[in-house]
């Protein structure tokens, strides 16, 4: 079974790694105006290793100078000068190797930290519907730094063969036999790389991966805390815990016992090489032949201590290697990754006198073989507000998505006036269309920053001015910092009617021309959803509008009401029509809708009653405060039968057309 993903349909398998020296090119080349900066590292790196090449040589001369005859102070004193200079100078080009590098790798991990990030942003959201956000995260995060450490690995391997290789012609010089010799600490260096290779980097894995269980686990029991005493769980969520914390502790423990003992078997090992050395160089030193002197044995002693490290060091780096490779793979995923919806060059900004939306026989699937929509059309006018009703899963959303031109459809077109959506440039469509969606989002800042993301240009009053509209000042003026106050964690701080009313205040001043409203009011109480419509009268006037709909105000507003029932658009009609044909409109009317009367509704209900009949009372000409025939209609349209209102509600609706006058 495929999946619309990043390069159209994708299937399940796993993606085949890409070859070695593909990776290593891109990351070599992603270095740009970084290879000179790592290029300098690399060269105080080697010089650096030649100088602790020298440093013995330097010691085993000032041995064989104290054993000399008539050896004098002054000769020995350059010698430890000159060794102290060397140490000194070793120091400075570390030091500066470091620092050339640290700020090589800091541009290196930012530069592409952003390339990827571009592309994620520009990639299409069948991409991101695919994938879990902490993986396309960590993408951005720990993958990129993987890069970073892997440049200074690779800088390390070439230092370390240096030395390794220096070190080794060294002993050949001194000694062909302490050379041979010096490689009884192979095998031992191979054991420990082999052991931390495969059982280290299973424990490791295994310890990464619960502990991360751990803090998904954390941000989960925090993120739902309040259900969780709703419903007296805290005891059973920290008792989840507590076997996620022993899990990932004894992983950890078995890790931590692998290095407790890796460190003595290193030193086991570099133990048994000195008692080697000194068991061949000392038969050498004492012979009847003596063919080498002590100063060449100490030589050879520490030689061989730092033959062994970087081995060792070598062996242990091949798993980080491995690292830094998959991590630039997994890179590659995003920036090869060519997007489903683009624009093509046809596509032109969408006409001025472009409105209106047209579906022609149009047939999607998110998953090929399951059809979401079929062969949808209809035609909606310029201007004209239709509602989208129907049960869950039935194409409503998917409808809005299409629009949005988030996903083009399987077969069939699209058409905003006489373009086809898929010749219009995706910047132009976005300018002049507006979603809002069910589930609002906000972003860190403030209140004022939030609306003002819908119009970068508006000003503060002009903001101020659309939340009165909308009645948003009511709650916003009794914070504590009122429109400056700060919005933490997708606005953890306020209720989700209040996110919802931030939503729509931005939607609002972005000004679209053709605005679609995911049910974009679900969230609000009746009054406050009155109170949003009648802006909509003012500021959406002529404006093309699709709503999706589960309240009865909302759609007995809407000029026509579009039926969907499994992915095929069932019936058409006015709210009045609808419920005249008795079909599945109706079915959901009389199961659902006509429920949202004032039987549960009672304050509310007084506010949409009241707007409603000042509509039609403001319409007629009339300035009776009695309710007119077609009022009393429109009512019962929406489920509320005067005849059943009680007569204190009735004088609440009375006293509320008064105020609106």
């Amino acid at each position: 079974m495929a999946h619309r993903g990043p390069r159209g349909l994708l299937g399940h398998k796993e993606k085949r790694s890409r070859p070695v020296g593909t990776l290593l090119r891109r990351m070599f080349g992603y270095l740009g105006k970084f290879r000179k900066l790592v290029a300098i590292g690399a060269i105080l790196s080697l010089i650096g290793t030649v100088v602790n090449l020298i440093n013995p040589l330097v010691l085993r001369e000032g041995l064989t100078v104290l054993g000399l005859e008539g050896s004098t102070i002054e000769a020995v004193l350059f010698l430890v000068v000159f060794y102290l200079i060397l140490r000194i100078l070793g120091w400075l080009l570390n030091g500066g190797y470091t620092w050339v590098l640290s700020g090589a790798q800091a541009g290196f991990v930012q530069k592409i930290q952003q390339d990827v990030y571009n592309h994620l942003i520009d990639t299409d959201l069948s991409y991101h519907k695919s994938e879990q956000s902490g993986d396309v995260t960590s993408r951005v995060t720990s993958d990129t730094e993987s890069l970073g450490i892997g440049i200074q690995i690779f800088i390390d391997v070439a230092s370390q063969m240096t030395l390794l290789i220096g070190t080794f012609i060294v002993l050949v010089l001194i000694s062909p036999t302490i050379a041979l010799t010096s490689l009884v600490v192979v095998p031992g260096v191979v054991f420990i790389a082999v052991l931390f290779g495969t059982v280290g980097q299973k424990i490791m894995l295994a310890s990464r991966r619960a502990y991360g269980k751990v803090s998904g686990q954390i941000a989960e029991n925090l993120s739902g805390v309040h259900i969780a005493k709703a419903f007296n769980r805290e005891d059973e969520i920290a008792e989840k815990m507590l076997e996620l914390n022993e899990k990932a502790y004894k992983h950890g423990f078995r890790f931590m016992i692998l290095m407790s003992a890796l460190q003595p078997m290193v030193r086991s090992i570099g133990i048994f090489a000195i008692a080697a050395i000194l068991f061949v160089g000392g038969s050498l030193v004492a012979g009847t032949a003596a063919i080498l002197t002590t100063a060449d044995l100490f030589l050879g002693v520490i030689l061989v201590s730092n033959f062994m490290w970087p081995l060792l060091h070598l062996a242990m780096m091949a798993s980080q290697v491995q690292a830094s490779l998959a991590a630039m793979d997994r890179i590659s995923d995003v920036i090869e990754a060519e997007p489903a919806i683009a624009d093509t060059p046809e596509s032109e900004p969408l006409h001025e006198e472009s409105d209106g939306i047209t579906f022609r026989d149009v047939t999607f699937s998110y998953v090929e073989g399951t059809l979401v929509l079929k062969n949808i059309d209809f035609h909606i006018k310029p201007g004209e507000t239709v509602a989208l009703v129907g049960h869950t899963g039935a194409g409503k959303t998917t409808v809005a998505a299409l629009i949005n031109r988030f996903y083009d459809p399987d077969s069939g077109c699209i058409k905003i006036g006489d373009q086809d959506l898929r010749n219009i440039k995706l910047e132009s469509l976005h300018d002049n269309l507006s979603l809002i969606p069910q589930i609002p989002y906000l972003f860190d800042g403030t209140i004022i920053e939030n609306i003002r993301y819908g119009n970068a240009s508006a000003t503060n009053e002009e903001i101020k001015e659309l939340c009165r509209l909308i009645g948003a000042d009511d709650f916003i003026d009794v914070l504590a910092d009122g429109y400056d106050t700060y919005i933490i964690e997708d606005g953890k701080n306020l209720s989700a009617g209040q996110k919802q009313m931030i939503t729509i205040a931005r939607t609002m001043l972005a000004d679209p021309k053709i605005l679609i409203l995911d049910e974009a009011t679900s969230r609000l109480d009746a009054y406050s959803e009155s109170l949003v419509q009648e802006a909509q009268e003012k500021l959406f006037a002529g404006r093309t509008t699709i709503v999706i709909a589960h309240r009865l105000t909302t759609i007995a507003n809407a000029s026509r009401v579009f039926v969907f029932e499994q992915g095929e658009l069932i019936e058409r009609g006015t709210h009045e029509e609808l419920l005249a044909y008795g079909g599945v409109f109706k079915n959901l009317y009389d199961t659902y809708y006509a429920h949202q009367g004032i039987t549960e509704i009672t304050e509310d209900i007084a506010s949409v009653a009241s707007l409603e009949v000042s509509r039609t009372v403001s319409a007629s000409g009339g300035g009776s405060m009695e309710i007119p025939p077609e009022a009393i209609e429109k009512m019962r349209a929406m489920g509320m039968d005067p005849e059943d209102i009680p007569p204190e509600m009735m004088e609440k609706i009375r006293e509320r057309m008064s105020s609106r006058k």
